[in-house]
């Protein structure tokens, strides 16, 4: 009697051990996506217009991760006395479409952003984008 109650305590806890491990897997996520593009800092917002797309993606990322490129961006429309100067940058973080309740409404891809480097301050010829970059909304 004894080592029938004792295999069916060892079963109870084995069922629960294999629920506990199942539901403490994270699901795999999808990898970072890097993209380069136009990307534009004006009034708190951070964009980034990929190249070869008319879209734009709204940028989400921390002040430490995103201040090179918010600077630089700010010192070009500056130096050219004109607002909403770009600069050429490489963004890597995972990509969100549709955007969450976070991002403002006519954004339709969200970029969280793990990683940003400044490229240049022009865009090179092999990454098109419009003659004039829209202003980003909000």
């Amino acid at each position: 009697m004894r080592s029938a109650l004792r295999l069916v305590q060892l079963a109870a806890l084995l069922s629960v051990t294999t629920v506990a491990a199942c539901a403490s897997t994270p699901e795999p996520s999808e990898p970072p996506t890097t993209v380069r593009g136009l990307y534009i800092f004006h009034d708190g917002a951070h964009t980034l217009r990929p190249c070869g797309s008319n879209d734009t993606y709204w940028i989400i990322g921390g002040d430490p991760l995103m201040e090179p490129l918010r600077t630089r961006s700010s010192a070009r429309s500056t130096a050219l006395g004109q607002p909403h100067q770009g600069i050429y940058a490489e963004i890597t973080g995972a990509l969100e479409s549709p955007a969450q309740p976070d991002v403002p409404p006519g954004y339709q891809t969200a970029l969280r952003a793990q990683g940003a480097h400044v490229l240049a301050d022009h865009l090179p010829a092999s990454c098109s984008a419009p003659a004039v970059a829209p202003a980003p909304a909000g």
